[in-house]
């Protein structure tokens, strides 16, 4: 059985009392699942991901339950800031991995606590949406992990930063995944960590900030947010 492992994460502790210092969140319960490859695609085919999915991931989260690859221990932080309430069950998934990454590498105080992970959506993130706002990854993931709507409260920071968009529009594209319906923002639930980020969906940036022919976040959102001149 893939529960059969379980036992504190690598520095589980430390990292939750880190975690719950810097963001001022209560966790709740965590229960840590060390599994090898084959128990990490069991678990994520049973929570509705494909078999195709699973290749690669080295952390998922779902709920209270966290599984971390047992040759990968460094993604447990990236998996705990997931758990404080920044994933993709309550934010669009492409911020929601872009920021649990930025707050990682600004909580990470060793290398043996965190090897970086999606590096488009991180880069966004750093280069884009906290400029923008004027925050730290921390206190944008502050903000929206003890809020009780991450989509509304990001969206009305953007608008506050940029009053010409259409805060109805933000809140749509920022909504997490749907738990009962297939959409370009569900891969089945869970929030996962994985090592190849190889994905044609991913955008690039171009000379107006992103390249508007691909969809993740959507073009309009990140046109909207990115280019130097919009209102």
């Amino acid at each position: 059985m893939v529960e059969a492992q379980v036992r504190p994460c690598h520095k589980q502790a430390e990292f939750i009392a880190r975690i719950q210092g810097a963001m001022g969140v209560t966790m709740g319960p965590v229960s840590c699942h060390i599994v090898n490859e084959p128990g990490m695609a069991k678990v994520m085919t049973r929570s509705g991901w494909s078999a195709n999915e699973t290749t690669g991931v080295v952390g998922f989260q779902v709920a209270q339950d966290v599984y971390v690859l047992d040759s990968t221990p460094w993604t447990v932080l990236h998996e705990l800031v997931h758990r404080s309430g920044i994933n993709g069950d309550r934010l669009n998934r492409f911020v929601a991995e872009g920021l649990t990454e930025a707050i990682a590498r600004e909580l990470k105080r060793s290398p043996d606590e965190h090897q970086p992970t999606y590096p488009t959506e991180t880069t966004w993130v750093q280069q884009q949406l906290l400029p923008l706002l004027g925050l730290s990854a921390v206190q944008l993931g502050t903000a929206l992990a003890k809020s009780s709507s991450p989509p509304d409260a990001l969206a009305a920071l953007i608008q506050a930063k940029k009053p010409g968009v259409d805060v109805n529009k933000l809140r749509h594209e920022l909504r997490p995944q749907a738990p009962e319906r297939p959409s370009f923002n569900r891969c089945g639930q869970g929030v996962c960590t994985r090592v190849s980020v190889g994905s044609a969906s991913m955008p690039t940036p171009d000379s107006t900030g992103w390249n508007a022919g691909l969809l993740l976040v959507t073009a309009g959102f990140l046109l909207m947010v990115s280019a130097p001149n919009s209102r």
